[in-house]
């Protein structure tokens, strides 16, 4: 075997290792691309057209095919402004697949002032996107702080399974998304991915909350 032919060997084996590396899936099925053009240099150099080469074609085909899929959902999937900003810049999640099974799991609503979303005490309160407007937080009979656009409600029940720790009351209309509790955990749970992009989220939530009830109180 010639040493051009064992570098093709090689580079296809240390590639296919680091397919294994990334978390997204265009990114793995792009290494997973490489890996397979140089197996296929490296079986037609060593064996000629035989089964392996056949083989390696094949692999480097079904890759090309699954990369195609993914271009074309991506750009057919139809997305309002509020997903996609919920998606790129709130969730930071851009797997066409990935998000097409978070879209599943929300209820889109416009919701008019006065709307009370969440009250203190409920148990299993409901998990909400905030797109556009606002709401007072009340707690105690007082109020506390205020949450708006890019902020969600309920993330702290869903993280601790306590009951809600404040009243949620709309103070200017609102566009907005419920979204499934148990399934979204279930979801989490099977693709890890999105469970670490759900909890980046709900943290920076959380984060803008508390800096701005520390500032209401001074």
């Amino acid at each position: 075997m010639s040493g051009l032919t064992a570098f093709f060997g090689l580079m296809a084996g240390l590639v296919l290792i680091a397919s294994m590396i990334p978390h997204q899936v265009r990114h793995i099925r792009l290494i997973s691309l490489v890996a397979g053009a140089l197996g296929v240099v490296y079986f037609f150099l060593a064996q000629g057209l035989g089964a392996g080469l056949a083989f390696t074609a094949a692999y480097l085909l079904v890759n090309v095919g699954r990369l195609i899929e993914l271009q074309r959902r991506a750009r057919g999937g139809v997305m309002t402004r509020e997903e996609r900003e919920l998606f790129d810049h709130v969730m930071q999640i851009e797997e066409p697949a990935q998000q097409s099974r978070l879209r599943d799991l929300m209820i889109w609503e416009d919701v008019a002032v006065g709307s009370q979303l969440i009250k203190q005490g409920e148990t299993d309160p409901p998990l909400i996107y905030i797109a556009s407007g606002r709401a007072e937080i009340e707690r105690d009979l007082a109020i506390v702080s205020e949450c708006g656009a890019g902020e969600f409600l309920g993330e702290m029940s869903h993280v601790s399974g306590d009951k809600a720790s404040a009243t949620v009351t709309v103070t200017q209309e609102m566009r907005m998304a419920r979204l499934d509790r148990d399934a979204l955990g279930q979801l989490a749970v099977s693709l890890p991915e999105i469970g670490k992009a759900l909890d980046r989220a709900f943290n920076r939530s959380l984060a803008v909350k508390v800096m701005r009830m520390n500032e209401s109180s001074r």
